[in-house]
């Protein structure tokens, strides 16, 4: 007996086919490969495609601030995320669009003068006083790109593509290192990738990438397992969105399992930082005045590739990669851009944001996809994050991160100012970052920024007004000059366990931002509980009228009322629930006040805005005397 389908059957079965085929399709599609055609895709709509314009196939930034829609040579670093997008879809509008933007590229290199097969990132700069350094990061994308591009390219445009990868390639073994640790494991990776697709590859390029790698980078590693020499410090964001990948893909170029086993000993500490909601804490490096909550940092490639490229080494750095991949996806997107962070849309001088992010980024995507494992990877564990009731202290940096099981903060007294301005970070035990599940939009509770919001690097770095820094903090004016706990780059601080909480305790002199000690002395014990946590804060010295500034993280919505003399109410828009910051505990009166300077309370680095819980007191002799809160959900 024959099976008959009558005409409205067959159109019900192929939809339901469809859809549930399509839906299979969805589900299985690489969040990495949707997330880097969805950056390039934003980027080619601002490539300028007119033949008779000067700077044809070049990008152009978004943002208004600093510059009015700058082109920057960096942008060109999208070539070779263009280049893959083609490779994985096969759509020439990707294909077309490398091709235009490496030969702008090219045209834009430095051919003589001492920066002669360079780059300045600060283009046009006919004096070459701009930086250089970035070369590796312009030559790392040319280069994987003509691997890729190679058939679609003129005759005439293979030679160029050659001398101006030969050119940039001896101008890094000409100069390197230079500048901060990054760029010599970058550097390392760039020559030797360019060695392997380069017509006429030197062996120079091959000494010169071993040495950049083992004695400018691997001799850098401390005992505790971070990479030391980012503004002569540690920086944990261009740590792990730069430098780390990159000794993970030099590894993986020499097929060298040692120097891989190395990255992924950094990437396992380094991701300790890495927050509940995928975000990057960056609070307390030497560069936190670039902190993007995102990646770590603004102008570095991003974490993706770190992750992705040692995801076969260790299970939860599939899990972490993934995580942080989401971040981006679900809470980073600024109008397709990648903004600088929570609030930076709310804010002209940060809207629209510049491109680097989203330009560096593809690129860490496209080498994810590129060099990371070719075989489905099970990711079983979680990362550190997920789990609950940890700590960790790494006491020659005066760090640590601590894990409830709703909390999880960074409090830091990391004073290395070596390379970079005393005032661009924050310091002197306080907390530089906490996120409290359920709280407001993002959990983050609060933050930190520079102590003083300065344009250390102009390109980067908005035009702002004057701003005050995020950072909790104790302090007191005198004769004008402001002294605090945040300014004491020499504090003393410990860890302790404790039966039902941990204990931070963290002791100096406030001082005033460029370094002057006062006859005041702190000591702030913080305690992390299960659901809460408390800070105590002892001033002993001079007779002074001292406040404790705690700035909580403010989204849209989010609310804050006194209850009463000694109870702040704190309610955001994303529950019912409330939050108290109160005082629980003091030797000497106290008054309580909400949104002095309101409007200053806000950093395009991390992007978020506060809003100011300030408590004052005064002393009348040099006895110590002592003032406890609590902040928590009620």
């Amino acid at each position: 007996m024959s099976l008959r389908i009558n005409n409205n059957a067959k159109i019900i079965f192929v939809i339901l086919f469809l859809l549930i085929t399509s839906g299979n399709l969805h589900a299985q599609k690489d969040p990495y490969q949707t997330t880097l055609q969805s950056l390039c895709d934003v980027l080619l709509t601002t490539q300028i495609n007119g033949p008779t314009d000067p700077n044809f196939g070049a990008l152009v930034c978004p943002s208004l601030n600093p510059e009015n829609h700058p082109i920057h040579s960096r942008a060109a670093e999208a070539v070779y995320p263009f280049a893959i997008a083609y490779k994985l879809t096969k759509e020439v509008r990707y294909r077309d669009a490398a091709i235009k933007l490496g030969n702008w590229l090219i045209k834009i290199q430095q051919t003589e003068g001492k920066n002669a097969g360079g780059w300045s990132e600060s283009w046009p700069d006919p004096e070459q006083k701009g930086w250089h350094g970035t070369t590796t990061d312009q030559l790392i994308s040319l280069a994987g790109a003509y691997a890729i591009l190679k058939p679609w390219l003129s005759a005439a445009e293979i030679e160029k593509w050659n001398q101006s990868m030969s050119m940039a390639a001896d101008y890094i073994v000409a100069t390197f290192p230079i500048g901060n640790i990054n760029y010599n494991p970058t550097g390392a990776a760039t020559l030797l990738y360019t060695y392997k697709v380069a017509s006429k590859p030197k062996q120079r390029w091959l000494i010169k990438a071993d040495s950049l790698i083992h004695t400018s980078t691997l001799d850098h590693v401390t005992s505790d397992n971070f990479l030391n020499g980012e503004g002569k410090g540690v920086d944990e964001g261009y740590n792990i969105a730069q430098s780390i990948g990159y000794i993970a893909l030099y590894g993986i170029l020499k097929e060298d399992v040692r120097i891989r086993q190395i990255a992924a000993n950094l990437l396992k500490t380094h991701a300790l930082f890495v927050y509940p909601n995928g975000s990057i804490d960056n609070s307390w490096g030497t560069r936190s005045f670039k902190w993007n909550y995102e990646s770590g940092t603004k102008t570095a490639p991003g974490v993706y590739f770190s992750f992705a490229l040692l995801a076969d080494m260790d299970p939860e750095f599939g899990a972490a990669g993934l995580k942080c991949l989401d971040y981006l996806n679900t809470r980073a997107m600024q109008d397709g851009w990648i903004g600088y962070g929570p609030h930076a849309a709310e804010h002209a001088s940060s809207s629209p944001p510049c491109n680097y992010s989203t330009f560096a980024r593809a690129q860490s995507i496209a080498l994810a996809i590129e060099y990371g494992p070719k075989t489905k990877i099970q990711v079983k564990s979680p990362s550190s994050s997920q789990d609950h009731n940890w700590y960790k202290f790494f006491p020659d940096m005066k760090v640590a991160v601590i894990r409830t099981a709703k909390m999880m903060a960074t409090v830091s007294a990391y004073g290395e100012i070596r390379r970079y301005p005393r005032e661009s970070v924050c310091r002197g035990g306080s907390i530089t970052n906490l996120w409290y599940d359920g709280f407001g939009t993002n959990g983050f509770m609060q933050s930190s920024s520079s102590s003083s919001y300065q344009r250390i690097e102009e390109l980067h770095m908005p035009i702002e007004k004057d701003l005050l820094p995020l950072t909790p903090r104790v302090g007191f004016t005198k004769d004008t000059t402001y002294y605090s706990n945040i300014f004491e780059a020499d504090a003393r601080m410990n860890v302790l366990k404790e039966s039902d909480h941990v204990k931070v305790v963290a002791a100096g002199y406030m001082q005033t931002i460029k370094g002057v000690k006062s006859n005041t002395s702190y000591n702030l014990t913080q305690g992390f509980y299960e659901g809460y946590l408390t800070k105590e804060f002892t001033v002993t010295g001079e007779s002074q009228k001292y406040s404790i500034v705690e700035p909580i993280v403010k989204d849209k919505g989010t609310t804050f009322k006194l209850k009463n003399d000694s109870t702040v109410v704190i309610k955001t828009a994303a529950s019912d629930a409330e939050w108290e910051l109160s005082v629980i505990s003091s030797t000497i009166p106290y008054k309580i006040t909400l949104g002095a300077n309101a409007d200053k309370y806000w950093s395009p680095f991390p992007g978020v805005n506060a809003y100011p819980v300030v408590i004052s007191f005064n002393t009348v002799s040099a006895a110590p005397q002592t003032l406890k809160i609590f902040l928590g959900k009620k």
